[in-house]
């Protein structure tokens, strides 16, 4: 074996090791992250639902958000012909 395929070898060697550490590294700030937003990374089940609910809690609030402003647009239209209804009619 010659010195050009120890130091091939040795390189490799590190690299695994270097993605190893990083891979740790990175989950346990990842962990550490979600732990302080109050995310429980050892359920991943529960934060599951949890995603699930907001999810749906933000569909409900985008519906009524758009059935609200169907009625305001309704209220409008429905004001807007009485007032031309009240001014062709006359006094």
């Amino acid at each position: 074996m010659n010195d050009a395929e120890i130091k091939r070898i040795a390189d490799l060697v590190a690299e695994k090791a270097g993605g190893r550490i990083a891979d740790a590294a990175a989950e346990k700030a990842l962990s550490t992250l979600l732990m302080r937003l109050g995310i429980d990374v050892d359920d991943p089940a529960q934060m599951q639902r949890d995603m699930a609910f907001v999810r749906n809690w933000r569909q409900s609030a985008e519906a009524v958000k758009r059935q609200g402003m169907i009625v305001a647009m309704g209220v409008f239209v429905v004001g807007l012909i009485g007032l031309i209804w009240a001014a062709l009619k006359g006094p």
